[in-house]
């Protein structure tokens, strides 16, 4: 069985070798420097993130490429220097996916907190990318994964012709299978070559355990990345939220600041008016008594 990359097609994986130059020198002038040095600091990373799916795609690509070598592969000494070199490809693609998914949720969160179109869709872009290559790397473990177990099936009846379905995926899959194995050889009748045989049936099965454990770590990855965009878009929701209350909040504070100054306004003009009367029945008592008496002296 062969899978396909539903990927393949990606909207996003466009080359952006091209414009990755132009989005450089087209920084956008806010006018503010700090924000200018954020954005080109933000473009060089995106480029190493390029760089480095480029990397991911072509160990991918090695790694297909060794798997169909390791299954035709008839020297036995040529077969483990294959597994060998196999190994630490697979290796190397595990440290570079982490490496990746680190850098992009880290750049994600860099560009849901800014107000940049442009350092949102580049990240978007490289995210979807590496979406397409786990997706990618994913169909090559199955195909292989297939390709070996079609194998070891066929090695294995060599020596257990009778062998049952059920039989067999003990034999090649089931993580007890080296007692099956032990027990296939004590019943085969050409014992040399049920033990050569059986010794390449063990090595598929390592294989077939090795790919079962890359396929899951792969599924758990790309679920993980494809999780990103709605957590991010949750954070920036809580943010949005968070900034509304805090507007609602100097709001609040400006009408009772307001409400303040008009009290204070309001008590100013009340003592002003205060001052008047008083002003007025000092005037009135002066001219009512004072005066009186001082007319009354002089005469």
């Amino acid at each position: 069985m062969s899978y396909a990359n539903p990927y393949e097609s990606n909207p996003y994986a466009n080359d952006n070798s091209k414009n990755e130059a132009y989005e450089l020198n087209n920084a956008p002038q806010s006018g503010n420097q700090q924000d200018d040095q954020e954005f080109v600091g933000f473009m060089t990373e995106i480029n190493n993130i390029h760089t480095e799916l480029d990397t991911y795609q072509n160990l991918v690509n090695s790694i297909d490429s060794y798997q169909k070598r390791l299954l035709t592969e008839i020297n036995y000494e040529t077969e483990q220097t294959l597994r060998e070199q196999l190994d630490n490809l697979t290796n190397n693609a595990q440290q570079i996916q982490n490496q990746l998914r680190d850098q992009i949720k880290n750049l994600q969160v860099k560009a849901s907190k800014s107000q940049s179109n442009t350092m949102k869709a580049q990240i978007e872009n490289s995210r979807q990318n590496f979406l397409k290559i786990i997706q990618d790397y994913r169909i090559v473990e199955a195909n292989h994964k297939d390709s070996t177990k079609q194998q070891a099936i066929r090695q294995y009846k060599i020596i257990q012709p009778n062998a049952t379905d059920e039989e067999l995926e003990d034999a090649i899959l089931d993580s007890q299978g080296q007692q099956i194995f032990s027990q296939a050889l004590l019943n085969a009748n050409r014992r040399g070559e049920a033990k050569t045989v059986l010794q390449e049936v063990q090595e598929r099965h390592r294989d077939l355990l090795l790919l079962e454990k890359s396929m899951a770590e792969l599924t758990q990855l790309f679920n993980d990345m494809e999780q990103l965009i709605v957590e991010q878009q949750e954070n920036v929701e809580h943010i949005e939220q968070n900034v509304d209350e805090a507007q609602h909040d100097v709001e609040m504070g400006l009408g009772h600041t307001n409400k303040a100054v008009k009290s204070a306004r309001t008590a100013r003009k009340n003592k002003i008016r205060c001052y008047i009367i008083l002003a007025v029945i000092l005037a009135v008592v002066v001219v009512v008594v004072v005066v009186p008496v001082v007319t009354s002296v002089n005469k």
